[in-house]
C-alpha cells in the first residue's frame, strides 16, 4: 500500500516542475505559473494503477505534465500506457503540446534543446479541437422574412423575447450543420474562433472523424483517396455490430460511379459482411433489412443507412 503522505526532494514544484519545464523551452517563451512536479504525477499515476496498458484521464492538462509522466513511465519499463488530456486554454499550443512531444524524442533538454536522441517508439499523439460556443454563434446563419422584419420594425417591444426564445431554433436552422454540403464531405469549412479577442479563421473540418465519434465506432481500418473521392471506414459500433461507412465526393462519385464500386467497397446489402453501411448522399443502391428477435418480437432495422439524417440525430439529438 502506498503513503498517504509523501515527502522528498522529488516532489519539490521547482525544481521538477518550473525548472524541468523551463529546460524544456527557451526561458523567454513560457511562461507558466506552479506546473506540478512530474515525481508527485507519477506517485499519483501509479497509485491509480499499476498496469503497462493503463489509460489515465486528465481534464486539466494544464502544462502537459500529466503526459510527460506517462511518456516517461513508458520509458521506464516499455509499457503501453495512455493518456487523454483535455485542456481549453490558449497555452495548448504552445506548452502543452510542445511538452508532450518534446518529452517522446528524449528526456535531456536544456533551454530548449535537445541534448540527446532517446525517442519513445511507436506513440502516437492525436489531438482533436473541439466546437466551441463561439464557432457555433460565427456560424449561425438567420434567415428572416420580409413579414417578420417588417413586424419586427413595427412591434420593437417583442423583438427581444423574439430573440432570445425563438430566433435560434427557426432561423438559424440549418445552418448549424449544413448537410447540403455533406455531397462534398471534404471541404465542410467552418469560421473558427482562433484568439479571445474573437478572430476566426475559415479552416476545413473533419466530418469522418466527427462522425466516428458520434457513432462511438471502434475503428478497424480506414481506406482514404480523397483525389478519386472517397474515404472507407470498417469498424464495430458499441452494440457489436460491424460497419462500413462510404464517405464520397458526389460530383465524382455519382449514382453510376457508385454502382460500378459496388463491390470493391463491399455495398451490396445482401451479403453479411456488415451488418450497417452507412454511406452520405443519394444513390440508388439495393438496400436489404437486418431481422432480429428481441423478446419474442421480429424487429426490422435498415442496412444502408444515409449520413446526413444519422449524423444530425446524434449532433443535435434530434428526430429528422
Amino acid at each position: 500500500m502506498r503513503k498517504s503522505v509523501w515527502i522528498g526532494p522529488k516532489l519539490d514544484a521547482s525544481t521538477y516542475g518550473s525548472e524541468l519545464l523551463n529546460s524544456l523551452f527557451n526561458v523567454t517563451q513560457i511562461n507558466f505559473s506552479f506546473p506540478k512536479s512530474i515525481y508527485a504525477v507519477k506517485e499519483c499515476l501509479e497509485s491509480l494503477s499499476n498496469s503497462k496498458y493503463a489509460h489515465f484521464l486528465d481534464y486539466f492538462a494544464g502544462s502537459g505534465t500529466t503526459g510527460h509522466a506517462v511518456v516517461d513511465m513508458n520509458r521506464d519499463d516499455n509499457g503501453f500506457r495512455k493518456f487523454s488530456l483535455v485542456e481549453q486554454g490558449e497555452y495548448f499550443y504552445s506548452v502543452t503540446l510542445p511538452r508532450v512531444k518534446k518529452a517522446i524524442f528524449t528526456t535531456d533538454w536544456k533551454y530548449g534543446k535537445a541534448l540527446s536522441c532517446n525517442p519513445v517508439e511507436q506513440t502516437l499523439i492525436k489531438y482533436i479541437k473541439i466546437e466551441s460556443f463561439e464557432d457555433t454563434l460565427n456560424n449561425i446563419a438567420l434567415k428572416r422574412t420580409e413579414t417578420t422584419k417588417d413586424l419586427f420594425d413595427d412591434l420593437k417591444e417583442i423583438r427581444e423575447d423574439y430573440v432570445l426564445n425563438y430566433m435560434l431554433e427557426t432561423e438559424s436552422k440549418g445552418s448549424l450543420l449544413n448537410t447540403d454540403n455533406f455531397k462534398k464531405p471534404f471541404n465542410y469549412e467552418m469560421d473558427v474562433t482562433t484568439d479571445s479577442a474573437g478572430a476566426t479563421e475559415r479552416k476545413n473540418i473533419d466530418l469522418v472523424e466527427t462522425f466516428n465519434y458520434l457513432i462511438g465506432l471502434h475503428v478497424k481500418s480506414i481506406e482514404s483517396n480523397i483525389e478519386r473521392g472517397y474515404v472507407r471506414v470498417e469498424g464495430t459500433l458499441p452494440t457489436g455490430e460491424r460497419t462500413l461507412i462510404l464517405w464520397r465526393d458526389c460530383d465524382k462519385i455519382g449514382y453510376e460511379e457508385l454502382n460500378k464500386y459496388a463491390n470493391r467497397f463491399d455495398l451490396y446489402a445482401k451479403e453479411n459482411t456488415f451488418d450497417v453501411i452507412y454511406i452520405n448522399g443519394d444513390h440508388n443502391l439495393p438496400t436489404a433489412f437486418t431481422v432480429d428477435e428481441e423478446d419474442g418480437e421480429i424487429v426490422r432495422s435498415l442496412k444502408i443507412r444515409q449520413i446526413e439524417p444519422e449524423f444530425l440525430n446524434l449532433m443535435f439529438a434530434e428526430e429528422v
